[in-house]
C-alpha cells in the first residue's frame, strides 16, 4: 500500500517541477479582434520615464499580438523597435486584462506584468495594473506598452 502511494506522489512532484521549470502566464487565447500588429510612436519625454531609456533606442515601436505557437509559448506577444528585432513574450488574456511573463536575460521566469487593455476601432490602449518584473530592460515595457495609444496596421 505504501509503495501505491508513493508513485502518485512522485509523478505529481515532477509535474510540479516541469511547471515551475517552464513558467506561463495565466489566462488563455487573446480574442480574435485583439490580434494583430500595433504602431506607436513615444515621445523623448516618455522615453525619459523609462527604467533603463539608454537601451530604448526608438521613438517608433511595433506590438504584435499571435495565438499561434512559438518557441514553447502557445501564445506570444512581440515588442520591438519599428522594422528591428525585439523581445517575444507569453501572454495569457483574462477578460480585459493581459498577462506578460517576466523574463530574466530572455528567458520566462515566475511572474509575470498585468496590464488593462481597450480597443476602440484600430486604437489599443494598455493601462498598467501590476508589473513585478524586475529587470530594467524589461521593466521599459511600462513605458513603451502604456505612454500612447497603440494604432493597428495589420
Amino acid at each position: 500500500m505504501t509503495r501505491a502511494l508513493v508513485i502518485p506522489v512522485a509523478a505529481i512532484l515532477l509535474v510540479g517541477v516541469a511547471a515551475a521549470a517552464s513558467p506561463r502566464p495565466p489566462g488563455g487565447a487573446a480574442p480574435q479582434r485583439l490580434l494583430g500588429t500595433y504602431r506607436t510612436t513615444l515621445t523623448r519625454a516618455d522615453v525619459a520615464r523609462a527604467a533603463n531609456p539608454a537601451h530604448l533606442g526608438s521613438l517608433r515601436w511595433e506590438l504584435v499580438i499571435v495565438n499561434d505557437g512559438y518557441l514553447s509559448y502557445p501564445h506570444a506577444l512581440g515588442v520591438r523597435p519599428a522594422g528591428e528585432g525585439g523581445d517575444t513574450v507569453p501572454f495569457g488574456v483574462r477578460a480585459d486584462k493581459i498577462n506578460l511573463q517576466c523574463l530574466v536575460e530572455g528567458r520566462p521566469a515566475p511572474g509575470y506584468g498585468t496590464y488593462a487593455w481597450s480597443l476602440t476601432g484600430k486604437t489599443l490602449r494598455l493601462r498598467l495594473v501590476r508589473e513585478p518584473c524586475k529587470e530594467s530592460d524589461l521593466r521599459n515595457r511600462i513605458v513603451i506598452l502604456t505612454s500612447r495609444p497603440w494604432r493597428k496596421v495589420a
